[in-house]
């Protein structure tokens, strides 16, 4: 499971073919964050991956260039980084509140439009403790860059464990693999993890690390992990400001697509204060 050397061009062409899935990984940042009483641990690890079906993967890597082309043009910037796109912050400094929300909306309208496939995979310090008392060894297992002590690694190979269940039940045909990114952090550089087990359904085996500026369909995932991120935070606050209502609403209109956590509805009143409906 040592780390090979990445050839972009050839994964793009490959991708483009129309024949590949694309799996788009990130994780949703904000570790250490100050506990709330509802919201999520402070010490946790999510990943969140987006699936992109094959039928879709040649019109999003067309239309992806000219989104990025056309953000450069008109703010400055070179990627959708939802975080700093939110917070006025790096490249999105001196941009106004209102043109922020807009590009954020403009995110959440391509979610709505293709209803990509999406996954979680959260572990924080008290459940993952849980797992090594029931599995012995576990605690103590590495597998190449995977290492099972922390949220961190455990969270990424059990979100491809659902993504590789959840490929082997949809796809068409045997043939159609899938070509994996996961933004680079977790492995440095343009390389790519040989992952033996999952041949049967990711493209040589590999699972794939660069940055989102090569990959531009990453910044999908960016989103899709930011809105997690921060509905979770949201929803820790006992009321919501008006700018919170803002957002909460740009990222309903995104339906994003999760798989394997429940969807609920918010009922906001006057004052901020809010509640949980039933689950969609």
């Amino acid at each position: 499971m040592r780390p090979k050397q990445l050839s972009m061009k050839a994964t793009l062409e490959d991708l483009a073919s129309g024949r590949r899935y694309g799996v788009f990984i990130d994780d949703t940042g904000s570790p250490g964050a100050q506990a709330s009483e509802s919201g999520p641990h402070p010490e946790r690890a999510s990943w969140v991956g987006v699936v992109i079906p094959p039928s879709q993967m040649p019109e999003i890597l067309e239309q992806m260039p000219g989104a990025v082309e056309g953000l450069k043009e008109f703010i400055g910037a070179s990627e959708f980084h939802c975080k700093d796109i939110f917070q006025g912050k790096g490249q999105f400094k001196h941009v106004d509140l209102q043109r922020r929300l807009g590009i954020l909306a403009f995110i959440a309208h391509i979610f709505s439009l293709y209803r990509f496939p999406i996954f979680v995979q959260t572990f924080d310090p008290v459940n993952l403790s849980d797992i090594h008392r029931r599995e012995p060894g576990f605690e103590n297992l590495k597998l190449g860059a995977f290492d099972f002590s922390k949220p961190k690694g455990a969270a990424l190979f059990f979100l491809l464990i659902r993504i590789r269940e959840f490929l082997l039940k949809k796809r068409q045909s045997p043939d159609h693999l899938a070509r994996a990114f996961v933004d680079e952090g977790f492995i440095k550089g343009d390389r790519a993890l040989f992952l033996p087990p999952w041949k049967d359904v990711l493209a040589d085996g590999l699972l794939c690390s660069t940055s989102s500026a090569k990959i531009f369909p990453l910044q999908l995932a960016d989103f899709a992990a930011y809105a997690l991120n921060r509905q979770q935070i949201l929803l820790g606050k006992p009321r919501l400001s008006p700018l919170d209502q803002a957002l909460l609403r740009i990222l309903t209109t995104a339906s994003l697509n999760f798989q394997n956590i429940p969807t609920v509805r918010v009922k906001i009143d006057k004052e901020g204060g809010w509640e949980l409906g039933p689950p969609q």
